[in-house]
């Protein structure tokens, strides 16, 4: 038998992966990692060429895999059932960091907005210079109540998801300029923002490329009540100053109740492309 300097203890495995002297014991008691030695005294010793297998059992039971599933590969001694074992969580892992990444991608966009709703100059008419975008859309025929609303938006999230568009960020709302009456304004479609190289599969109808470039905008903090007002103050603005504009308007809203107090105290951001 090689010398036991050669080997590592319980402590030292235990402190190289991080780990409790307690969690090494469990698993050898389930017969999951045993120890390469037992000494007379009792301890444990483990060879160099145990530390990958260990490091693999770690990330499967950071995986959620039952001890119970990892005991039967041991057991087994099997290339094929370690190859299958592998390849499923292969899948979960890939399925997982789509999901964060997605959720990466959402929570910076919210940071980006929320930042750009705390400094918004409220009632202020002014300038953007805006990126190019590119939105996946949803054609909205219904009617102007909220619950039917509410229902479009939902669809719309919904069918972003079915179409795997995992970065589709936040929703916002089109509102033709030829919808405006004296008497308020129709949305034509519900739109988010996702990512070039998502895209490529698409048919040209799922998505609208935005031209980025300058726009009018207003923002406003009293939720919805002053999206037609401020429609038509823009379109007022532009007329004094002889502007071409864009045939529709961009609603987006930029705190929610995450951040403002209910659903009339939402700060909106509306838009308009200058030709």
């Amino acid at each position: 038998m090689k010398g036991k300097s050669t080997y590592l203890t319980t402590g030292e495995i235990a402190k190289l992966f991080g780990l409790n002297k307690q969690t090494l014991f469990h698993y050898d008691d389930m017969g999951i990692f045993k120890p390469e030695i037992l000494g007379d005294n009792g301890y444990r010793y483990y060879a160099y060429t145990q530390l990958e297998t260990l490091a693999i059992i770690l990330m499967l039971r950071e995986l959620g895999v039952p001890i119970k599933k990892i005991k039967e590969q041991v057991e087994a001694h099997s290339p094929n059932l370690l190859i299958h074992l592998l390849e499923t969580h292969s899948k979960a892992i890939k399925e997982k960091i789509a999901r964060l990444n997605w959720s990466k991608t959402y929570i910076d966009k919210k940071i980006a907005l929320t930042k750009e709703g705390i400094s918004a100059p409220i009632g202020e008419i002014s300038f953007q210079n805006m990126e190019d975008e590119y939105l996946i859309t949803t054609d909205y025929l219904g009617k102007e109540a909220l619950r039917d609303i509410s229902v479009a938006i939902g669809d719309h999230f919904l069918r972003c998801q079915n179409l795997g568009l995992l970065s589709a960020y936040p929703d916002g709302a089109m509102i033709p300029v030829d919808s405006l009456t004296a008497q308020g304004y129709k949305y034509s479609k519900f739109y988010s923002t996702v990512k070039a190289e998502e895209i490529k599969n698409l048919d040209d109808k799922d998505v609208i490329h935005e031209v980025g470039g300058k726009f009018l905008i207003i923002y406003d903090d009293r939720g919805y009540d002053k999206v037609h007002e401020n429609c038509m103050k823009l379109l007022d603005f532009a007329k004094k100053n002889n502007l071409k504009l864009g045939s529709c308007f961009y609603e987006d809203v930029l705190l929610d109740d995450l951040s403002t107090e209910g659903y009339n105290n939402y700060l909106i951001k509306l838009s308009i492309a200058v030709l």
